[in-house]
């Protein structure tokens, strides 16, 4: 019991009204699930899947779980992707589906911008049995949905990035409609928009090291989570590195190129907020299946005649 009610808690105070987003620590993998304008960037497509387990032996915890296909699509002068989210918290959870497109343009043969967004639905809901500490199941009050309660609502979100070859910068927006699930009179959850920055470079120490430190900022306008990251790539095989979430955690991350298409990553976090006498940590697993792609080759203009030399 003591758990549900600081669970409860923190949800009343970071979610229940700006319903945040999901969190992630492998974020550098996944700029695409929030800013749109990356689908199909860097000539590769991508099929990721991302399962993660936050505050491990806390009841009632949040797990994630994300699919998501991003592909350049050449006669569309950028690329177009979709995702799918399956979001759980206690008894409620949100599961999102989303389409994207992105528009992108060369600046300077070294520099391009992207501008994308995406439109989908999101399923908000309650499964499971309230329990209340008298024992009462909050049947009679109007402040509770009931069990099975669930709303369907739209959601838009915009992305901009600017890329150079070893650097990119981004920024988005997501929930842009604030659309809410509205369940009876009195009991309905709002969305909020959130803002992303995101930013990283890589810089080859050799040729068998390479560093990409990474940052990452989310935030509904009140609260805000800042991620800083370093990774290190070893042989184009083996990577790692740990990212600092300020005032919350301390992430650990480890991966394998398996082969030269399939990443696999995974990271835990050391929990250094209050929760950290009730948590064992976070748990994150990735699989990323990518390939590169090459733009079809242009026509030519002209041709050559001998006849008329």
């Amino acid at each position: 019991m003591k758990k549900l009610l600081v669970l409860f808690f923190v949800i009343i105070a970071g979610k229940a009204q700006a319903q945040q987003d999901p969190q992630y620590s492998l974020n550098m993998f996944n700029i695409y699930s929030v800013n749109p304008a990356f689908a199909g960037s860097y000539d590769q497509f991508n099929a990721l899947a991302i399962h993660r387990s936050q505050w491990a032996g806390f009841d009632g915890a949040p797990t994630t779980q994300h699919l998501s296909l991003e592909t350049p699509v050449y006669f569309l002068h950028g690329g177009a992707g979709i995702t799918v989210t399956n979001d759980k918290v206690g008894l409620g959870y949100q599961r999102g589906v989303s389409v994207s497109y992105a528009y992108q343009t060369k600046l300077t043969k070294k520099a391009e911008l992207g501008v994308g967004f995406s439109f989908g639905f999101t399923d908000t809901g309650f499964e499971g049995t309230w329990l209340a500490p008298d024992g009462t199941n909050g049947a009679n009050d109007n402040a509770i949905p009931s069990m099975g309660s669930n709303s369907v609502s739209p959601d838009l979100g915009l992305g901009i990035y600017y890329r150079l070859k070893e650097f990119y910068l981004g920024l988005a927006v997501t929930h842009l409609l604030e659309s809410k699930a509205e369940f009876d009179e009195i009991a309905n959850v709002g969305q909020v928009k959130h803002y992303y920055l995101t930013s990283g470079f890589k810089y080859d120490l050799n040729t068998m090291v390479t560093l990409k430190p990474s940052f990452y900022l989310k935030t509904d306008g009140v609260s805000a989570q800042y991620d800083f990251n370093i990774m290190v790539d070893y042989g184009d095989r083996f990577w790692g590195g740990i990212t600092y979430r300020i005032d919350d955690a301390v992430a650990m991350i480890v991966g394998l190129d398996v082969t030269d298409n399939l990443k696999f990553g995974y990271a835990y976090d050391i929990t250094v907020s209050d929760l950290k006498s009730e948590s064992s940590g976070s748990h994150e697993v990735m699989l990323r299946y990518s390939f590169k792609m090459r733009p079809p080759a242009k026509l030519p203009t002209g041709y050559r005649n001998i006849r008329y030399n």
